[in-house]
């Protein structure tokens, strides 16, 4: 089977380019608040990830879509925008793909926020879950979505934020089957990149969540030790901080972009 690629954008305003990855089952709606904002100040580049969102890419129900193929892709997007260098912020699955780009091409990094994400690989009994889960969704794909939508959220808050799960889980379900469960079958092989963060001289920003269900932040702090320019912000919230605390978020990232910049 050929794949079809036709990827979706959204390109506002100008100066140094910033490149903004979301995760998994999301779109590039999911920036709406750090989009709006940061773009009065810099070249804000937004992709909607291969298979998510708007972007088109024919997968087979078997397919694997790795980290370092969602990269390349990336990459040439970039290319044909000539952007050469940028700072790069991924949430969560978005900071997998960006790290995967990191190890091949650091000379394109300004910088690189790591928003709800990890260098690490996933430990055996998570790729074990990652696996289960795919038999739930094609089993029931509605009962997937929203059982992980709620565990990005700060659970202590779930009721207030209802409107913000809905945002999120409308945006999940407009994710085809296929790339979902390609998506997960490449997360659980992705490597681990810590290495990255000794070895590359790029500021590096880690953002993450008191409250994340996802990622345990007492293995995040033992993740950054030793590494090299790393700057790390603990917010009050689950997984999903730029949704939950936009405007912390967005100052957080802005104080950041203009660090890297300078550097």
């Amino acid at each position: 089977m050929t794949n079809i690629c036709k990827i979706n954008l959204k390109i506002r305003g100008e100066g140094i380019p910033i490149v903004l990855l979301h995760g998994f089952m999301e779109n590039l709606e999911i920036w709406k608040y750090v989009y709006n904002s940061i773009s009065n100040k810099y070249k804000v580049l937004s992709i909607d990830l291969p298979g998510h969102g708007k972007s088109i890419y024919t997968l087979e129900k078997n397919a694997v879509f790795t980290m370092e193929k969602a990269a390349e892709i990336v990459k040439k997007i970039l290319e044909k925008k000539n952007i050469q260098k940028a700072v790069f912020i991924g949430h969560s699955m978005g900071g997998y793909i960006a790290l995967a780009m990191a190890e091949k091409y650091p000379e394109m990094f300004l910088g690189l926020c790591l928003l709800h994400s990890t260098t690490e690989s996933d430990p055996l009994e998570k790729k074990k879950r990652r696996i289960k889960s795919i038999q739930l969704a094609i089993n029931n794909y509605p009962l997937f979505i929203s059982t992980s939508i709620k565990k990005l959220f700060n659970n202590e808050k779930l009721s207030s934020l209802q409107e913000e799960i809905d945002f999120v889980n409308k945006i999940a379900f407009h994710t085809h089957i296929n790339s979902v469960i390609s998506f997960l079958r490449g997360m659980a092989i992705r490597k681990n990149r810590k290495f990255l963060l000794k070895k590359t001289q790029f500021p590096k920003l880690y953002i993450a969540g008191l409250y994340d269900l996802i990622l345990d932040i007492r293995k995040i702090y033992e993740e950054i030790k030793n590494g090299n320019q790393i700057y790390f912000f603990a917010i009050p919230t689950g997984h999903m901080g730029h949704i939950e605390q936009p405007k912390e978020i967005i100052k957080i990232l802005e104080n950041f972009i203009d660090f890297s910049i300078l550097k």
